[in-house]
């Protein structure tokens, strides 16, 4: 199902982005290129959002610690009441898992020009 609706939702933006470069006069090509770009940096968004959301709270209070509050692992680690090990192994796990959210939506994905350096 989500994967129809994300269909369905990319193809109506084609359409509609398509439609709006012609009567901009700009190269369409170009523009969906840039489109696809715009879809998959969402949908690493929206992945990215699940996976924080859906991830154990020990994790997610770590990577909230160190990213809005901007502790360290030191300081994680005394938030939490954990040792540096466990702050520092909770901080790569949820990195790790953050992670695929950027490598899954990116994968497959060649940049405007064919890869071409512009």
């Amino acid at each position: 199902m989500a994967r129809l609706a994300r269909q369905k939702a990319v193809e109506r933006l084609r359409q509609t982005e398509s439609a709006a470069y012609e009567a901009a006069g700009e190269d369409t090509a170009e523009g969906l290129a840039e489109l696809e770009l715009k879809v998959r940096r969402a949908a690493a968004a929206a992945r990215a959002d699940y996976i924080v959301s859906s991830m154990p709270t020990s994790l997610r209070a770590a990577l909230e610690l160190a990213y809005f509050q901007r502790r360290d692992y030191r300081q994680t680690a005394a938030d939490l009441g954990v040792t540096e090990d466990e702050a520092r192994r909770r901080l790569r796990l949820g990195l790790q898992l953050l992670s695929t959210a950027n490598t899954q939506a990116l994968e497959g994905f060649t940049p405007p020009g064919n890869g071409r350096s512009l």
